[in-house]
């Protein structure tokens, strides 16, 4: 894939992950298993630093550190965006918390699929 590409998706991902946090709550479909929505946070966000990793791979060498601080604040972000809108979406610090555990697994999985891929630990 094209590093524009990459690009591309990661954007695309991003803007997923706002549309997705602007739906009504009524409009959720209401799913009685437990922690299912701190899954669905965990997910978005483990995808989240993926992408956005390889999206930066030739043009940002201490990415890492970008993509996990940005990562963290859009994660934060997005909770807050919730609370302020004018249909019912609250606010959750432990959605907050998914978000970056999210963020950290896949930043861990991306770094050890690439090392695995290479054989070293690359440039993060």
């Amino acid at each position: 894939m094209s590093e524009a590409n990459r690009w591309r998706l990661a954007i695309a991902w991003t803007l997923l992950i706002v549309a997705a946090c602007s739906i009504p709550g009524t409009d959720l479909p209401k799913i009685e298993i437990k922690l299912v929505d701190k899954v669905a946070h965990f997910g978005l966000f483990a995808v989240f630093a993926w992408l956005w990793l390889q999206a930066g791979s030739r043009s940002f060498p201490g990415r890492l550190i970008l993509v996990l601080g940005f990562g963290t604040a859009f994660g934060f972000l997005t909770e807050w965006y919730q609370g302020i809108l004018p249909w019912e979406r609250t606010p959750d610090m432990m959605d907050a918390l998914a978000n970056t555990i999210g963020l950290i697994v896949g930043s861990l999985a991306f770094m050890a699929a690439k090392r695995g891929k290479s054989g070293n630990r690359g440039n993060l």
